[in-house]
């Protein structure tokens, strides 16, 4: 197998098309796991890969929708378009998952878990996900697992390029518009899209009015190939969101950029350096006073991928993170501060008969809470050509943001605690996959018990690492054809609980399903998406009190045909049976949706 370092994905060959969004069945090549490219049946990890053709199938209206049908995936929304979401990844909380676009970490020092409802699925090329602890590889906020976005196409031809326009009900449309090209060893890609809507009334209660969304965004990316053995490539994208809500307006901005130099040291050694940056604007004007933010992320990576035969890998290397929040509240200064972190990791790759194993450890030294190791171990075996089974055990963390550590609300007569620890975590893994009679499976079992939670103390003043969680979980997909109907399942059962309070996690269902059935008719394909969870716990927003959210079931329709080779329509429904239900309790969803896009190719 060959292995190139992970900012290289970025020029590495396209999977296939595939509709199945919930598993992948095809042997496809992943990097997101250990940083070091694979075949994604290879990994003994519980990974998903969604392609540029499943992207546009599934005719999902925001990032949320298209990635709820992965086993193991949550979310909440409150509200419609443009709304804050939150990832639930195995049911860890919303910043345990590590979110990158083009390998640069989004995530901010603000608090505030990766912006997902600002990503246009018009600019995404792939996305890989891999489920479990990865800190071992990353560092912090990989107890959950990590997503990277890929927004880099892969570039065949000397000139191509995409419009696309689409209109739906609440007065939304889309327009997009994405070049790509060759010019002698340069290729170069760009992709712009607008994005608005009038939305619906976000709350329950409140303002009756609609609360509209917008966004504008770009995306830019460079590959030069000096000769065989060097390359340089660059990415950069800029995401420019407004969203209303009922007593205010949200403005943000975030950008990321991405420089990558890789060379052939030799026949078995490769190497890339890597500097990124993701840098974040919020201006928050509610009825309480504005609220205006500047977070920034810094990285420098040196990585080494040494092939020592055929059945044996090692990577290697080390990173350097700077992290700044300029903060104020009501006009004031409330934090301008900043951290630094310096990473060492190594990962060792053993594939061969009988048994295959990865190991991965990785220490962070903190300027803020000093040092921290964690690492990782998987165990696999091939039973048959049809039959796999691993099991591995992780250890992850999660660093206290840098608002819990320094930012003071004296207002509200809340203060920071700088003397706050990681919350960390301790994860064991069993998996089994195979086929049979037709069919591609895969059933997933985990726990995860993460200790030192930070959560509000007994003043509720202040925060302190004082909670414990555990998360006990069953992942099933099975993907199939009959009578050329293809059909996909993904089933997520988990027994979750606050061990500190005995009470399940916040607005984490504990039984998930979806059912995907779809069938091409020449220029005609159709489908049905069905998605299904079951009530959960939240919180009451009038009187802050323990609320249950019930559950639900939507079904959705999408059709598409190609009246030629450059013209294409794609006609949706969602919520076919207009189905009044809430997510987020007091917060609004959208009953019956329509969409329909034009696509032109050239």
């Amino acid at each position: 197998m060959k292995l190139i370092p992970y900012s290289s994905l970025l020029v590495s060959t396209c999977l296939s098309a595939s509709i199945a969004l919930a598993q992948n069945d095809a042997e496809e090549i992943l990097v997101v796991a250990n940083r070091i490219e694979q075949s994604s049946n290879s990994v003994m990890a519980a990974t998903t890969v969604i392609d540029k053709d499943s992207i546009r199938r599934s005719f999902a209206q925001n990032l949320a929708e298209l990635l709820a049908v992965v086993p193991g995936m949550q979310f909440s929304q409150s509200g419609g378009q443009g709304a804050q979401t939150s990832l639930f990844l195995r049911g860890t909380e919303s910043d345990h998952t590590l979110v990158m676009i083009d390998g640069v970490q989004m995530s901010t020092s603000t608090g505030l878990a990766a912006r997902l409802e600002f990503i246009p699925l018009d600019q995404i090329e792939r996305i890989e996900i891999v489920r479990g602890p990865r800190s071992s590889v990353y560092g912090s906020e990989a107890i959950g697992g990590v997503l990277n976005i890929i927004t880099q196409p892969q570039v065949e031809e000397d000139f191509s390029g995409t419009l696309n326009f689409l209109l739906g009900t609440e007065s939304s449309s889309d327009r997009n518009l994405g070049l790509q090209g060759k010019v002698g060893n340069t290729t170069l890609s760009l992709s712009a899209s607008h994005r608005e809507t009038d939305g619906i009334d976000f709350r329950e209660s409140g303002s009756p009015d609609d609360d509209g969304y917008e966004n504008d965004s770009v995306a830019f990316s460079l590959t030069h190939q000096f000769d065989d053995r060097l390359s340089f490539s660059s990415s950069y994208s800029n995401f420019d969101a407004n969203s209303d809500y009922d007593d205010g307006l949200v403005e943000t901005n975030s950008e990321q950029l991405s420089a990558t130099l890789s060379a052939v040291v030799s026949e078995n050694w490769d190497m890339s350096l890597v500097a990124e940056k993701f840098e974040e604007d919020n201006v928050d004007a509610g009825s309480f006073g504005t609220t205006i933010s500047n977070s920034e992320n810094r990285k420098i990576s040196l990585q080494n991928v040494y092939s020592i035969d055929q059945s044996n890998i090692f990577s290697f290397g080390i990173d350097h993170q700077e992290q700044a929040l300029h903060y104020s509240t009501f006009g004031a200064l409330q934090s301008n501060t900043s951290r630094d972190n310096d990473g060492v990791y190594g990962v060792f790759i053993h594939e061969s008969e009988p048994l295959d194993f990865t190991l991965s450890l990785r220490n962070d030294d903190n300027e803020r809470f000093g040092s921290h190791s964690t690492g990782s171990i998987a165990l696999g075996r091939d039973f048959s050509d049809t039959l796999r089974a691993w099991v591995s055990y992780g250890t992850a963390f999660k660093a206290p943001n840098l608002i819990d550590l320094y930012v003071d609300f004296p207002s509200f007569f809340f203060f920071a605690n700088p003397d706050l620890k990681p919350e960390t975590s301790e994860s064991l893994e069993l998996s089994v996959q195979g086929q049979a009679w037709g069919a591609q499976w895969q059933v997933n079992v985990f726990r995860n018990d993460i200790e030192d939670l930070i959560s509000t103390d007994a003043s509720f003043t202040s925060l302190a690492n004082i909670q414990k969680a555990r998360i006990d979980g069953v992942e099933a997909t099975v993907s199939t054809r009959i009578a050329q109907w293809q059909m996909n399942a993904a089933l997520t059962v988990m027994d979750h609980e606050n061990l500190s309070t005995g009470a399940n996690l916040l607005r984490r269902p504990e039984q998930t399903l979806s059912l995907n059935v779809s069938r091409e008719f020449g220029s005609l394909d159709l489908a049905v998406n069905f998605m299904t969870q079951n009530e959960h716990l939240d919180i009451d927003p009038l009187s802050f009190g323990a609320s249950q959210v019930g559950g639900y079931g939507i079904i959705s329709l999408i059709a598409g045909y190609q009246i030629s080779e450059e013209f294409g329509l794609r006609l949706r429904i969602g919520n076919l049976t207009d189905k009044e239900y809430q997510i987020v309790d007091g917060f609004n969803t959208y009953g019956r949706t329509a969409q329909l896009s034009l696509n032109y190719r050239f």
